[in-house]
C-alpha cells in the first residue's frame, strides 16, 4: 500500500497547501483584528487540498480494478491527515487569544472543511467523475476567502466568527460546523460501504435480496 499511497496522492501540492495554511495562520497570528479574512483562506484550502488527494487521474483504468473505492480512499487519507494535523499545530501556535478565545471552535472549521472536501470528492468520485476535487478547490477557496472578508449574513449565518462577533453568534457558527461535520460523515460511510442500491431498479434490488 506504500507505493500506492507514494504514487496516487499528490504529495507536492499537499506539502505546497499546508506550508501556506501555516503562513496564513502566521499572518492571521500577527494581526488577528485586521487579517482575520485569511482563517477563512486557510480553511478554504484545508477542504481543497484535502479534495485533490481523492482525485483520480486514471479513473478510466482505476475504476475496472478489483481495488474499489472504499480500499483506495483509505490509502489516501496520509495526505489529509498532514493537512489536519497542520491544521492543529498551527490553531495550538496561535494560541487563544489570536483565536478570540474559540481556539476550539476555529480547530472544528478546518476538520470540517477538510471532511466535507474528502465527501464531497468521493461522491463525485463514486459517480464516476475523474478529478471532482479540482474543481471543488477552485471554487471554494475564492468562496471562503471572499465570505471570510466580506461576512454576508453575520448577523444570522456567522460561518467565519471575527472578534466583534458576539457569544450567540459563535455558537451558532459551531453549531454548523458540526452538522457540516456529521453530515460529511455520513456521505463518506454511506459511498465507502457502496450504497449504491437507491440506483437500482426495483426489480434488481429484490433480486439481489
Amino acid at each position: 500500500m506504500s507505493g500506492y499511497v507514494a504514487r496516487a496522492v499528490p504529495w507536492t501540492r499537499v506539502v505546497l497547501a499546508a506550508g501556506l495554511v501555516v503562513v496564513l495562520m502566521e499572518l492571521v497570528r500577527w494581526n488577528p483584528w485586521v487579517l482575520w479574512p485569511l482563517e477563512g483562506t486557510a480553511v478554504g484550502l484545508l477542504a481543497g487540498a484535502t479534495a485533490w488527494c481523492f482525485d483520480e487521474t486514471s479513473a478510466s483504468v482505476v475504476d475496472t480494478s478489483p481495488r474499489g473505492l472504499a480500499w483506495r480512499t483509505i490509502a489516501r487519507t496520509p495526505g489529509p491527515l498532514l493537512l489536519v494535523v497542520t491544521w492543529t499545530v498551527v490553531v495550538l501556535h496561535a494560541g487563544g487569544e489570536t483565536m478570540f478565545e474559540h481556539g476550539d471552535d476555529i480547530w472544528v472549521q478546518g476538520v470540517a472543511a477538510s471532511l466535507a472536501g474528502a465527501a464531497y470528492t468521493c461522491w463525485r468520485r463514486s459517480c464516476g467523475e475523474a478529478s471532482p476535487g479540482l474543481r471543488f478547490a477552485t471554487a471554494v477557496v475564492p468562496a471562503t476567502t471572499a465570505w471570510a472578508l466580506l461576512r454576508p449574513l453575520d448577523r444570522h449565518l456567522p460561518v467565519f466568527p471575527y472578534g466583534t462577533t458576539s457569544p450567540g453568534g459563535w455558537d451558532h457558527s459551531a453549531t454548523g460546523w458540526v452538522a457540516l461535520t456529521i453530515a460529511a460523515v455520513v456521505v463518506l460511510c454511506a459511498v465507502l460501504a457502496d450504497a449504491r442500491w437507491w440506483r437500482l431498479p426495483l426489480g434488481m434490488q429484490t433480486h439481489r435480496r
